[in-house]
């Protein structure tokens, strides 16, 4: 964790509010430039990262093995005939070699992602993580393991239409993009952006109201949502805010060859306020390159909650250097994180990711700080993923 002092930044409010508008003027360029790609209705690329309760859901393809009443299809889990629940999960080994500390390799997790539809129009959904499996340093003769259960997301939801469901329980908080699809096999790159593992709870336990629109070739999506409950089955390192609300807007293209969304998230801590502010943006530049950003700003009472940041993120598929390529996908990242008190940490993150089968998922990634690393460690990174 980056280590916040207790004075906030003017410098540094100053800064994020000339980041916002310059981001604006920039997304309000990319948004006139990408009509021209608009028009072209571009399909989207079969291999983009899913959303984890699609990868648990039931799947229309055909089963890959049968018995009796149950169908298992890889990487979309188990269904149990016409009941409507489906099994599915994930699990990542990871093998860090950061520079200057000893390299570790690591089972980290294995997720199990439950999906209950006893009706069309109610859903029950449960993700139960299982950590601290095994690790074990280079020098140590010791395995080291302590494993431990909790409910990452666990949630009822009545979906009255596509433009008006309710959700209630624990649930990913829906600011910017990476927060929405966090675990490793779902993303592109091995390591998340400091501005999301940071700056802002990854979870809300409470209620929210969220939907989609689709005038013409658009969609435009919401969320209305707070935190109004304690925190529950939270991680032992995490220190969650007592009560939050917030929201979301996102606007764009119905296909997904753009969009660009808006997010707002007042968090109470300790009878104190936090708001946090940012905007995001995707684009998908022909059928191959891939283009997403998001940036942040937070300011308030809160301890740890006054910074900015933003970064790029993209992603390329090799295949038209060679077949032998295919579905291997040049990655990066370019980010900025400033906290009150603290020095600013600007990184750069790249490597490939091997997408060989739909349940499998392959990365290795090298971080580095292109000034000031903070509390984050340089050094190389491989994962390896599978769906189940």
């Amino acid at each position: 964790m980056l280590t916040p002092a207790a004075a906030h930044s003017i410098t540094g409010a100053s800064r994020a509010v000339a980041l916002l508008r310059g981001l604006g003027v920039a997304l309000a360029a990319a948004l006139a430039g990408t009509a021209a790609f608009a028009e072209q209705e571009p399909e989207p690329p079969a291999t983009e990262p899913a959303a984890a309760e699609e990868a648990a859901a039931a799947a229309s393809a055909k089963p890959a093995y049968s018995f009796l009443p149950l169908d298992y299809t890889p990487a979309r889990g188990v269904t149990f005939g016409s009941s409507g629940l489906t099994i599915g999960g994930f699990s990542t080994f990871e093998l860090e070699r950061p520079d200057r500390e000893e390299t570790e390799l690591a089972l980290d997790s294995v997720n199990f992602l439950v999906l209950y539809e006893p009706v069309d129009s109610l859903r029950f959904f449960g993700e139960l993580e299982v950590g601290d499996l095994f690790s074990w340093e280079s020098g140590s003769e010791e395995v080291e393991s302590d494993p431990n259960a909790f409910f990452e997301r666990l949630y009822a939801e009545y979906g009255a239409s596509d433009a008006l469901n309710f959700r209630f329980g624990k649930f990913q908080t829906p600011v910017g993009r990476w927060n929405l699809t966090p675990a490793e096999p779902f993303t592109w790159l091995a390591t998340g952006p400091a501005i999301v593992e940071e700056g802002f709870d990854e979870h809300q336990t409470g209620v929210a109201i969220h939907g989609s629109f689709y005038p013409e070739k658009r969609v435009v999506s919401y969320w209305v949502y707070g935190q109004v409950i304690d925190a529950f089955d939270a991680e032992s390192d995490d220190d969650p805010a007592d009560r939050s609300v917030g929201g979301r807007l996102e606007y764009g293209d119905a296909r997904g060859a753009w969009s660009f969304g808006a997010s707002l998230l007042g968090s109470k801590k300790d009878g104190e306020w936090a708001a946090t502010g940012g905007v995001d943006a995707k684009l998908r530049i022909g059928e191959r390159l891939e283009l997403s950003s998001e940036a942040l700003v937070s300011g308030g009472d809160v301890p740890g909650r006054d910074y900015w940041g933003a970064f790029v993120e993209a992603a390329y598929p090799l295949d038209q250097l060679s077949p032998k390529l295919a579905k291997l996908y040049l990655v990066g990242r370019v980010e900025h994180f400033d906290l009150s008190g603290a020095e600013a940490v600007q990184l750069v993150d790249f490597g490939l990711t091997w997408l060989p089968k739909d349940w499998l998922n392959l990365k290795v990634g090298y971080r580095a700080a292109i000034e000031n690393a903070g509390d984050l460690n340089d050094g190389l990174k491989l994962s390896f993923s599978v769906l189940f």
